[in-house]
């Protein structure tokens, strides 16, 4: 008896630069799996981009299309001046879902020094460039969003400090780029976790990609069951989940040590995650902004 492949229906929206987190953000709500963004450089000036979201195709895809029409005329009728055209579709077998991208998933600097190479492209660095290689698999994951920059933007500067974090805890660690930049920045020991074993798998075949995984150590131990503070957390989710794991997070950070949360839309997201981790006794020490979104850098007394 023959099996019918699982398919996907691919969804590309192309908006200017300015609204693609916005349009992400969006598209991201209508999928468990994630977005993919068009592959630009770091700080790379463009004026368009592209963002394609895989939805199944089940009893809500019909309201998840109309959520997503509606949203882009609601911009439309925000701005005349926007040039949103209708979403791109098209369907994917699942076999080939990486295909459809790979060939546009190239070597880039995901913060300055850094580069994220995907495992089927060469790249030569140059002098004080560290690289991490990568094969995304089915966990999504490329290292193209703006919370991906934000975090290793706040994480980097830790590793400068006298008393540089030995041990990571990286929540929600999706295919590793959090925990694999920290174990090369100078980390001892990176507990990687994630409710989703594609995540977690990517992870640890990411970190024997990059002769990490004696540093790396990957799995889906829930937060709750997880004992010892480390000196610096990160969690790159969602606002509500990062709000709903809001007291262990704060938990597992030692006293004096740094906890790094992103994946937060600047505005109301913003002002409810800054007060309930204020409340939690933690101190705002950086909080930057790339477009639309932010990251928190706090300290815990």
């Amino acid at each position: 008896m023959s099996i019918t492949p699982r398919t996907w229906l691919k969804l590309t929206v192309q908006c200017p630069a300015h609204q693609a987190d916005a349009v992400a953000a969006l598209l991201a709500s209508c999928s468990s799996g994630g977005v993919e963004y068009g592959y630009t450089g770091f700080e790379q000036d463009v004026s368009q981009e592209e963002i394609s979201v895989y939805l199944e195709p089940d009893d809500s895809l019909d309201d998840h299309l109309q959520t997503i029409n509606d949203f882009l005329e609601h911009l439309r009728r925000q701005d005349q001046t926007l040039s949103i055209p209708a979403p791109r579709t098209e369907v994917i077998a699942e076999e080939d879902w990486n295909a459809t991208w790979k060939k546009e998933f190239t070597p880039f600097a995901v913060t300055p020094g850094l580069i994220i190479k995907p495992s089927w492209e060469s790249y030569t660095s140059s002098p004080g460039e560290q690289v991490i290689e990568m094969d995304p698999g089915q966990a999504f994951g490329t290292g193209h969003h703006a919370s991906t920059r934000l975090a290793l933007q706040l994480l980097k500067p830790l590793f400068a400090k006298p008393a540089s974090p030995d041990s990571i805890l990286d929540v929600g660690c999706g295919t590793g780029i959090l925990a694999m930049a920290a174990a090369l920045w100078g980390a001892k020991r990176v507990v990687a976790t994630d409710n989703d074993p594609m995540a977690v798998e990517a992870t640890r075949d990411n970190s024997r990609r990059n002769q990490l995984n004696d540093i790396i150590q990957a799995d889906i131990t829930p937060l709750n069951e997880i004992d010892t503070p480390f000196p610096a957390v990160l969690a790159n989710i969602t606002a509500d989940v990062l709000l709903a794991m809001a007291a262990d997070l704060v938990r597992l950070v030692n006293s004096g040590g740094h906890l790094i949360l992103a994946g937060i839309l600047a505005g109301d997201q913003e002002a409810e995650i800054g007060r309930r981790f204020q409340e939690l006794g933690m101190i705002t020490i950086e909080q930057p902004h790339q477009d639309e979104w932010v990251a928190f850098l706090f300290r815990k007394t």
